[in-house]
């Protein structure tokens, strides 16, 4: 029983050093700045509907962030956030990321290890990413 507390107070300590270490971004005209340092460039669209990040100093596209507006209410319980890997051909549809701002979508995808600084996408890690959060939305129509 000792041993199973020491394990799972052990687990703690290191998912909460994991946290507080993750280094944070912000979102700085058009750039998203990590430790001061430019990491990707970004632009958003259709009336701040939509987020498009690229690598930095490149149009190469790394992610499509949209929220998907379903009815007339803003903010209805049916929208949900569509993440579109557009050289992976992976879309992920969620409901639970609705209400996320773009800035916490992005930290949430580098502290999953989905795409790295350099705006390498780590294909097993989407695999997993898209297993915890992809709904299929509009499949289920």
């Amino acid at each position: 029983m000792k041993k199973t507390i020491n394990f799972i107070l052990a687990l703690f300590i290191v998912s909460v050093t994991q946290k507080i270490t993750a280094q944070k971004i912000e979102l700085k005209n058009n750039t998203v700045v990590m430790e001061d340092k430019p990491i990707f460039s970004f632009d958003k669209k259709a009336m701040n509907n939509e987020f498009h990040l690229f690598k930095l100093n490149s149009k190469e596209e790394v992610l499509i962030l949209q929220h998907q507006h379903v009815g007339a209410d803003t903010g209805a319980k049916d929208d949900f956030k569509k993440i579109i890997f557009p050289s992976q051909n992976i879309t992920i549809e969620s409901r639970v990321l609705q209400k996320k701002n773009w800035k916490f979508l992005v930290q949430l995808l580098l502290d999953e290890k989905v795409i790295d600084t350099d705006g390498n996408i780590d294909v097993r890690n989407l695999e997993r990413f898209s297993g915890k959060y992809n709904e299929k939305i509009t499949l289920k129509k």
